[in-house]
């Protein structure tokens, strides 16, 4: 009776809802399924990995972490980083474009010789371990950047290959 009151019919028979499954939102931004990142830093000359829990593990946060350094105990294990601390920006990928942007500070342009290039190389194997990114471009100031690389400077997008004299061996 109180439904009829409220203006809603009464049925005989229960009837079937059907609830579609919820959309899923298109995300540009890759992510690793595991909820950590893995993060390249450096032990004497060569990359090193370490993990890292994150939630959401994606690029932005990747880089996030990996210029916020290491942990005492990393530090303790010997590792280092060619990273200041600093803001990394990054665009990208899409789907015509494998590629990520990292936009780096004018500090980050100041590192000198195989600090440079261990960065870049930090930055690049850190990126490039998520689905769908296969290089990295730099830029600073809105201007693409060169970055050393073993063959020499390139304002081209790098990737790990690039960078096989500080690989892990």
């Amino acid at each position: 009776m109180a439904l009829a009151a409220c203006g809603v019919p009464t049925q005989d028979r229960p009837e079937s809802l059907v609830v579609g499954a919820p959309a899923r939102t298109s995300t540009t931004e890759p992510v690793v399924d595991d909820g950590a990142v893995e993060l390249w830093f450096i032990r004497g000359r060569q990359l090193e990995a370490v993990s890292r829990p994150v939630g959401p593990a994606d690029v932005h946060a990747a880089l996030d972490l990996l210029v916020a350094g290491l942990t005492p105990s990393e530090v303790d294990a010997g590792l280092r980083t060619a990273l200041a601390p600093q803001t990394l920006r990054h665009s990208g990928p899409t789907p015509d474009d494998p590629s990520v942007t990292v936009t780096v500070t004018r500090e980050f342009t100041g590192l000198l010789g195989g600090n440079q290039q261990l960065a870049v190389a930090q930055i690049v194997w850190t990126v490039t371990e998520f689905p769908g990114v296969d290089e990295v471009r730099f830029s600073v100031d809105g201007s693409p950047l060169e970055v050393p690389t073993d063959d020499g400077l390139t304002d081209e997008p790098v990737d790990r290959a690039d960078y096989g004299s500080v690989a892990p061996r």
